[in-house]
């Protein structure tokens, strides 16, 4: 079954520079050639999305191996920014809101999103992974 996850990211520019930075990063990422599509909408009116964005980054993945590299392409766009911007990941209306990028990061958020589809209950924290439900 297909996961789309939506991103968006708070670069501290007003015009959403940020997100189209990140959508060009996936589109070019070897990892994932082949394994999601990816494409940007506007973001819709009235949503509570990060900072001055006017788009997201739609990604559609096909199983959960693609879902690692997304989590991993984001972690090392982030790496890669003069200002280590925070990412908004959201997934069947859960978000979550990365400002950390280490790969326990991205291990939270994989069982996070687990749990949240049936998996086993994690002992740990989420730690710099904010979680929130969307409406």
């Amino acid at each position: 079954m297909p996961v789309e996850i939506h991103l968006t990211c708070d670069d501290g520019t007003q015009d959403g520079g940020g997100t189209m930075s990140l959508y060009r990063w996936l589109i070019a990422d070897p990892e994932l050639r082949g394994l999601a599509r990816v494409s940007t909408a506007p973001v819709p009116s009235g949503e509570g999305h990060m900072g001055g964005a006017t788009e997201i980054v739609n990604v559609v993945l096909g199983n959960t191996i693609a879902l690692t590299n997304l989590l991993v392409a984001v972690a090392a766009w982030r790496d890669s920014r003069p200002r280590t911007p925070q990412v908004r990941l959201e997934r069947d209306g859960e978000s979550i809101t990365v400002s950390e990028a280490s790969p326990e990061t991205v291990e939270r958020i994989l069982r996070t999103w687990e749990r949240g589809r049936g998996g086993e209950p994690d002992a740990g924290d989420a730690g710099d992974a904010e979680r929130e439900e969307s409406e």
